[in-house]
C-alpha cells in the first residue's frame, strides 16, 4: 500500500548490519517475530505512487500504519497490517481511508522472497473511482496480490514487484515496481541515505478499456537511526522527497470518470516515525 508503509525499506533495512559486524543471512529472519508502527505525514495524497490532482488534495495526508511478520507452518513466513490516512481537503468522498492486508511468502534464493496476499481498501482515490462509478454500494475495494521482493543486506540493493488482480469496487490489473540502494550517508553513523525508482501501470483496472502506464517516480530518503546499540530495532526518522510523473491512463481516467482524478507532475515530501520491534 504506498503509502500503506510509506517507507517500503524499513523492513529490509533491519538487516544492514553495515555499521555493526557482518549482516545475518537473510534466511535466518523466517524464525524471527517482527513488525513496526509508524506515523507520518505526505504534502499530497497519492494512491500506490499516483498523486491527485490539487482539486482532490493540496494540503496533505496524515498517516498510521501497523505491520506484523511471523513464521507459517515450517518454511513460510506471513504479514498482517493495517493502515489509516487522514486526507486533509479536497472532494473525494471518503477522506478517511483506511487500507487492511495479509499476506504469505516464502524465500526461495538469498534474500529473495515471493509469495502472495489479499489486499482490502475503503475510502481514498480507488473507494471514489468504484463508488462514483457506480461499481460498488460503497467505497471498498478488494484485491488478491503476487509479489517478489528481494533484499540484501550486505550490499544494499533492494527491489520489490507487486501484481494486483481487483476482484471487488475495481477490477483488473494493477502493477508497481520499485528498485534502489541504500547506503551509509558518510556524514554520521546514524544516517543513511536510499535512491529508488519506480513506476506503476494497470490494464482495465481503473476502467473498462484503460490500459496503460499510471505512473513513473523517483524516490529519495534519509533514515536517521535514534538508536545506537541495535541496528534491527528501535525508533527511526524517516524524511523523504519524492517526484512523480503520472502516465497516459491518466487521460484515459479522466475521460472515463468525466473529472481530473490524476496530477501531470508533481514534487511530494513527508517524513515518517516508525518503531521496529
Amino acid at each position: 500500500m504506498a503509502c500503506a508503509l510509506a517507507y517500503t525499506g524499513v523492513q529490509a533495512q533491519a538487516g544492514t548490519g553495515s555499521m555493526y559486524g557482518q549482516p545475518r543471512p537473510a534466511s535466518e529472519y523466517a524464525k524471527d517475530v517482527t513488525g513496526s508502527v509508524s506515523a507520518g505525514y505526505v504534502s499530497r495524497y497519492e494512491y500506490k505512487n499516483m498523486v491527485v490532482s490539487p482539486e482532490l488534495n493540496n494540503s496533505g495526508v496524515f498517516n498510521l500504519n501497523g505491520k506484523v511478520t511471523m513464521p507459517l507452518g515450517t518454511s513460510l513466513k506471513q504479514s498482517f497490517g493495517a493502515g489509516y490516512s487522514q486526507i486533509l481537503d479536497g472532494r473525494l468522498d471518503d477522506r478517511n481511508q483506511f487500507d487492511a492486508f495479509w499476506s504469505a511468502g516464502k524465500e526461495v534464493l538469498p534474500n529473495l522472497t515471493v509469495g502472495g496476499g489479499y489486499d482490502l481498501v475503503y475510502g481514498g482515490l480507488p473507494g471514489y473511482v468504484a463508488k462514483t462509478m457506480n461499481k460498488a454500494p460503497h467505497s471498498l475495494t478488494q484485491g488478491l496480490r503476487a509479489y517478489a521482493h528481494y533484499d540484501d543486506p550486505g550490499h544494499g540493493y533492494f527491489g520489490t514487484m507487486n501484481v494486483q488482480y481487483g476482484f471487488y469496487g475495481l477490477t483488473g490489473w494493477i502493477m508497481d515496481v520499485e528498485a534502489g540502494k541504500r547506503w551509509n550517508s558518510g556524514f554520521s553513523q546514524k544516517v543513511d541515505f536510499q535512491l529508488s525508482a519506480g513506476f506503476g501501470a494497470s490494464t482495465s483496472y481503473w476502467g473498462s478499456s484503460i490500459d496503460g502506464l499510471d505512473q513513473v517516480n523517483v524516490k529519495f530518503s534519509a533514515p536517521i537511526r535514534m538508536n545506537m546499540m541495535d541496528d534491527r530495532k528501535g525508533f527511526r526518522i524517516v524524511p523523504f522527497v519524492q517526484a512523480v510523473w503520472g502516465g497516459n491512463t491518466r487521460h484515459q481516467i479522466r475521460d472515463y470518470v468525466g473529472d481530473r482524478l490524476i496530477d501531470r507532475f508533481q514534487v511530494v515530501g513527508g517524513v515518517n516515525v516508525i518503531y521496529n520491534f
